[in-house]
């Protein structure tokens, strides 16, 4: 059977360095021709923005002041996000010619990954649907959303799963979605959103969900993961990349 490196490696207090590794790793595996990854990570109180989109339109620039809630941009595409404890996030390393991805287009292989994502949900009791923009929506609520970039032949899949977030605050962070304009950037599509700890009866923990969603990985992409961490070379690409790029105002606000 396959073997799958997993980390969960985190850096809560520092969103960008969190996604500097998810960019190391993706750079890391191109150069080395490493096997997968499977990452579980969480930020402490942060708005994460799509490659192309604009700071100003999509974040309440005024309330991450004032409440300290780091500000990022990621290279994938997709809408903007906020991030807090409540939130689990993953990411995938894998090469777009492995053997599950190289006869699929982009739309298939998100639903690839997003089986994973259902698989764990469906352990909760919760049968989320996936809409055209690859969300997971349980009755018509957003519970879980995603994102691609595809670099020198490797893809980095990353997304979240809303576990007991504070929907509040997310909604007052995020700006409501604009009609139609001249808009500079790529919009985000907003819609109504729940909590996995919302829809399940009883307590659970980010622990479950880290697990359950780690046996459903392997479930579905028919591997094992092997808990591992971070090579020396992967942290030095990580720390280069959030001095010179994710901890910088010319990457985060430059549009």
């Amino acid at each position: 059977m396959e073997k799958w490196r997993l980390l969960e490696i985190e850096y809560p207090s520092r969103a960008g360095l969190n996604l500097a590794i998810d960019e190391a790793l993706l750079r890391q595996t191109a150069k080395n021709k490493g096997s997968p990854i499977v990452r579980f990570w969480r930020n402490r109180n942060a708005a994460v923005i799509g490659y192309s989109q604009c700071v100003e339109a999509e974040v309440n620039l005024e309330l991450c002041r004032v409440r300290r809630i780091q500000i990022v941009r990621r290279i994938t595409g997709g809408g903007a996000v906020y991030h807090d404890l409540g939130n689990l996030n993953y990411s995938i390393v894998i090469g777009s010619n492995h053997p599950l991805m190289s006869r699929l287009d982009i739309q298939e292989s998100y639903k690839v990954f997003l089986f994973g994502i259902v698989e764990c949900l469906k352990k909760f009791g919760v049968n989320p649907s996936i809409d055209p923009s690859n969300s997971l929506l349980v009755q018509d609520r957003k519970i879980s959303g995603s994102a691609q970039a595809r670099k020198r032949g490797i893809i980095l899949h990353h997304g979240t799963i809303l576990v007991n977030s504070n929907l509040n605050l997310l909604s007052e962070v995020l700006k409501p979605q604009k009609k139609p304009s001249r808009q500079i950037g790529v919009p985000s599509k907003r819609g109504p959103v729940t909590n996995l700890s919302d829809e399940v009866t009883g307590k659970i923990s980010m622990q479950a969900v880290k697990e359950s969603l780690r046996r459903s990985f392997e479930e579905v992409f028919s591997v094992k993961t092997v808990r591992s961490t971070l090579t020396s070379e992967e942290r030095k690409v990580s720390q280069i990349l959030y001095d010179e790029k994710y901890s910088r105002k010319e990457w985060n606000f430059w549009r």
